[in-house]
């Protein structure tokens, strides 16, 4: 018998494995982000902009607000993956990570439903300080500018409300993991 103190104790050893469904998420909509960033940078001024004096939004702020989150989720899923294989992915670890990770795609998600979903963005159009949607030539009661699809638009915020579930799941099974661990004192029998 081998004693160990940072393993994934009984089923949820099979928790790690939520981070290849993270993976795909993060693939399809980091994807779906830099197809937002690229036709959003092509996109004109709207014309209104113009009267309120405010400036085209960069090409660096319209990739950091599409494409942060599942970028580094991206990176995140692929170390998770790699030491869960490697048998040295300690649940402590995936709890944190795992937590930061579920804050980082919620507020990014929220971006993305204030911005281009809900409309709220729409109503502070003079405003511009939240949302640089407001800045681009758009569809009259659309945030999302003229070149972007719709069905991308949606595409990415629907897949970034799954990766946003399963971080709550990964983050929730982490800290059963810790918990137990804790309980039996930080080891768990395995047979070997």
């Amino acid at each position: 018998m081998a004693v160990s103190t940072n393993r994934w104790p009984g089923r949820l050893r099979y928790v790690p494995l939520l981070n290849i469904g993270i993976l795909i998420a993060s693939i399809v909509t980091f994807g779906l982000a830099v197809s937002y960033a690229r036709e959003s940078i092509k996109t004109p001024i709207w014309k209104q902009t113009l009267i309120y004096m405010r400036p085209r939004p960069s090409n660096g702020k319209i990739i950091i607000y599409a494409a942060f989150m599942p970028f580094f989720s991206i990176l995140h899923s692929t170390l998770d993956l790699t030491l869960h294989f490697l048998i040295a992915l300690n649940p402590l670890y995936s709890l944190a990570v795992g937590s930061i990770y579920f804050i980082g795609w919620l507020v990014q998600w929220s971006l993305w439903m204030h911005c281009e979903i809900s409309g709220i963005g729409f109503d502070n159009a003079g405003k511009g300080e939240t949302c640089f949607q407001v800045n681009l030539d758009h569809a009259k009661g659309s945030m999302i500018p003229m070149r972007s699809s719709k069905g991308v638009v949606n595409g990415r915020v629907g897949v970034g409300f799954i990766v946003v579930v399963l971080y709550a799941v990964y983050a929730v099974a982490a800290a059963l993991a810790v918990a137990r661990n804790r309980r039996t004192g930080g080891k768990t029998m395995e047979m070997k």
